[in-house]
């Protein structure tokens, strides 16, 4: 199993109240994809996040994760060892819900896709995967997608220092919003960050608990 001592550690709290004020990966895909006052609301209790009980590719994904990782193991000659929720060490809001985490040291993160979207599919799921590698301080990670009912497609993704400095920068900032409950823009451009960028307009926002990304 894994070797590397990881940077994150197991948490064990009522999930409807982690989720109100940590951010996982898949907020992390939210807040790439411009979607924070959608997020600030749902954290806040405004809105109800979107039902997925009735979402088929949702569900199927959840039923064929565990046959995906298996698959891996067996094409691979790794192995997966599942893990809890876990919370970083050194951002306290940054939480990581893996799929697992290989022989290797790897983050693994497992997807059942349709063969029309898999073109995209390191692209769309590329924000979830570097938060979970700056939770856990890992170097890299699989996504594993089955295709349909075709084929199983794995994907290496290496550790983007570059990206994960910009996505915790607003991960930071969106924090610091919805503590002073400042309500963001109905769209924020990911591309246009740096962290120079004043994101709330008009309204003063308190000094951000900036967590400089070279501690991850």
């Amino acid at each position: 199993m894994a070797k590397k001592k990881l940077r994150a550690t197991e948490v064990k709290i009522e999930k409807q109240v982690l989720d109100s004020w940590t951010i996982g990966g898949t907020d992390a895909n939210k807040l790439v994809e411009g979607e924070w006052r959608k997020l600030y609301e749902i954290k806040k209790g405004i809105i109800k996040p979107d039902d997925l009980s009735e979402v088929f590719p949702v569900q199927l994904g959840i039923y064929t994760e565990k046959f995906n990782r298996e698959w891996f193991e067996k094409q691979t000659g790794l192995t997966v060892k599942e893990m809890p929720t876990m919370m970083s060490k050194d951002v306290p809001f940054a939480r990581a819900n893996l799929d697992g985490i290989t022989s290797d040291d790897a983050v693994f993160e497992a997807k059942h896709v349709s063969p029309f979207t898999i073109k995209d599919v390191t692209n769309k799921y590329y924000p979830q995967v570097q938060h979970y590698m700056m939770v856990t301080g890992l170097a890299s990670a699989y996504l594993c997608c089955i295709v349909g009912n075709s084929m199983q497609k794995i994907f290496q993704i290496e550790r983007d220092d570059d990206f994960i400095a910009k996505l915790l920068y607003a991960e930071t900032y969106f924090v610091s919003m919805l503590k002073a409950d400042i309500t963001p823009p109905d769209y924020i451009d990911f591309d246009s960050i740096d962290t120079n960028t004043k994101i709330e307009g008009d309204v003063e926002l308190p000094t951000i608990e900036w967590f400089p990304p070279t501690q991850h």
